[in-house]
């Protein structure tokens, strides 16, 4: 089975580009949001985050990898080992005022927005992933979706 993961900061647009990319490779996506109490440990109410068991995270995926190809979409799903993953995308954003406004809609609060800004300033995920060893595609918020399509279906012909 093979898995995309699709991480970056929070706001840059991965759920949107996961439901492009779902309809176009006939994979199924996994929406962390919807499992994190399940592969946590508890809430972090002064982070305002779960804290993520990637034992638990791993099996996860293990086990809905089982029957499907997987779109894996979050801004943890680099945490992923290399091993389980074929291809990582890291979606960034270079407009930090447009981020801003998207985590403001959100109903973020300013030190929630302003640890996601200093994450996508210092590409945190992007580090994290290479960190990791991932086989890597870097796309910006703006990509050409048509011409992303095509580099993915090349990356992962290769591991035919």
């Amino acid at each position: 089975m093979k898995i995309i993961v699709i991480t970056g900061t929070p706001g840059v647009g991965k759920s949107t580009l996961a439901k492009k990319l779902v309809k176009t490779f006939n994979f199924k996506r996994i929406d962390l949001h919807q499992h994190y109490k399940q592969i946590s440990t508890g809430y972090n109410r002064k982070k305002q985050s779960y804290d993520i068991d990637l034992k638990k995270f791993k099996q996860l995926i293990k086990d809905k990898a089982k029957k499907n190809n997987l779109i894996i979409d979050s801004h943890i799903a680099h945490l992923l080992p290399k091993e389980m993953v074929d291809l990582c995308l890291v979606l960034t954003c270079s407009d930090l005022k447009k981020l801003e406004r998207r985590l403001k809609k959100r109903k973020y609060s300013a030190g929630k927005i302003r640890e996601n800004l200093d994450a996508e300033i210092f590409q945190v995920c992007l580090s994290e992933a290479r960190e990791r060893g991932h086989e890597l595609l870097t796309v910006e918020q703006s990509f050409n979706l048509s011409k992303l399509i095509k580099k993915i279906k090349l990356i992962l012909a290769q591991d035919i």
